[in-house]
């Protein structure tokens, strides 16, 4: 069996594991990191998958965060297509499929698998999941235009995929089982105001629905709903969420709870083991428990997670951002968009360039943001961050001619 040993472990190839290795080599260029992931490619940006990249507009090659060079002049040894079958924390030990990694510190950087919803007839072919660069190769091998893909899930990676197909010549439909879109990110209004522009693109949507039977010969052909509906499919993507890899901290013994439970500094229930990315469930700066599965704060919690274990002690402390590119929609959000007692519009609710800002106790909770300007994105991050209190003053937030920044 072979024996190697590391001073940083890391196992996950993922934005949040590629973003610690980055900021070891700065905090400590001489510490030796073994970087193991069970994928068959160095580590790769994932927004592009389901935007440039399913659209043809980015190359394969462009999708890499760094080549082969950059690790070996790095100190960092990657295996790929490998996986840690469990961590003997008491000797710090990480035991291989076929060897073993001796460690002074580790980062679980797991992230989540895709959800496969189990219906009637999904051993068909042309039904695909969606989160790695080969279920991505696999869709765009079926996106031909005039062809009628259907995709399970109304939330961010469905909504982006189904707008990129629409731009490559394709008629999708997409279902959802909760009332309306984006459930989990934002309230009603403004879904069905994106929905609409959605519909005026050309995407059909069916909602209050589930997809109770896929039929067809050998492939998918088409989907029968909840309600008895009959929907042609050519192929079908699941785009149902993921959920936390977090097997091998529960096997491990570490505290696991929606994903491996982590305090402000990101460290395990084990001193030397630490989590980020889509599988921490992390304390913010407000006390509050958190698992957020967006690209910022996989960064963010690599980089921090990097430090910590370098031998810093820095609290989390970041307003984590959620952003898309739909169409000619650039999106973003932050806070609290759905626990609030009231809203307020800047610019018009469904016009080319909107905010819906959320409050709640007087204070500006979370926003979402359609087409705005960055200083606009920056003063709303600070009235959050700040627990800045607009009470009385909450009509000033809808009024274009005011300076943010003014309150």
């Amino acid at each position: 069996m072979e024996v190697m040993e590391a001073d940083y472990l890391i196992v996950g190839g993922g934005p949040s594991g590629f973003s610690a290795v980055r900021e070891l080599r700065e905090v400590d260029p001489k510490g030796s990191v073994v970087l193991v992931t069970n994928e068959k490619y160095l580590p790769y940006d994932r927004p592009p998958l389901s935007k440039d990249y399913l659209r043809g507009e980015t190359s394969r090659e462009a999708l890499f965060y760094e080549g082969e060079e950059f690790y070996r002049r790095n100190n960092v040894l990657v295996l790929l297509g490998r996986k840690v079958e469990r961590l003997n924390l008491r000797d710090r030990e990480a035991v291989l499929d076929d060897g073993e990694v001796r460690f002074g510190k580790a980062l679980l950087a797991t992230g989540g698998s895709p959800r496969r919803v189990r219906i009637e007839g999904d051993d068909r072919k042309g039904i695909y999941l969606y989160r790695t660069l080969d279920d991505v190769d696999a869709v765009r091998a079926e996106a031909a235009p005039g062809r009628r893909p259907l995709i399970i899930g109304g939330g961010f990676i469905g909504m982006e995929v189904a707008a990129s197909l629409t731009l490559m010549g394709l008629r999708p439909t997409v279902v959802e089982v909760k009332p309306y879109i984006w459930n989990t990110f934002v309230d009603e209004k403004v879904a069905s105001v994106l929905q609409e522009y959605f519909e005026s693109r050309g995407v059909k949507f069916l909602v209050n629905e589930s997809v109770r039977e896929l039929r067809g010969g050998e492939r998918v052909e088409r989907a029968i709903t909840s309600s008895g509906r009959e929907v042609e499919a050519d192929f079908v993507v699941m785009a149902v969420g993921i959920s936390p890899n977090v097997e091998l901290a529960q096997s491990s013994g570490l505290q696991v709870e929606n994903g491996i439970v982590t305090d402000k500094f990101l460290r395990t229930s084990h001193h030397d083991v630490f989590a980020s990315g889509d599988v921490a469930n992390f304390l913010d700066a407000q006390g509050k428990r958190r698992r957020i599965e967006h690209w910022n704060n996989a960064d963010y919690t690599g980089k921090l997670s990097a430090r910590n274990m370098a031998g810093r002690e820095e609290p989390y402390d970041y307003l984590s951002t959620v952003w898309s590119d739909i169409f000619d929609l650039h999106i973003e959000a932050a806070g609290e968009t759905g626990d609030y007692d009231e809203y307020v519009v800047r610019g018009k609710l469904g016009g080319e360039s909107f905010s819906v800002i959320y409050v709640k106790g007087g204070l500006v909770t979370g926003y979402l943001a359609v087409n705005r300007r960055e200083e606009e994105l920056e003063a709303l991050n600070r009235l959050i961050k700040e627990r800045v209190d607009v009470t009385g003053r909450t009509k000033l937030l809808g009024e274009e001619g005011t300076d943010l920044k003014s309150l």
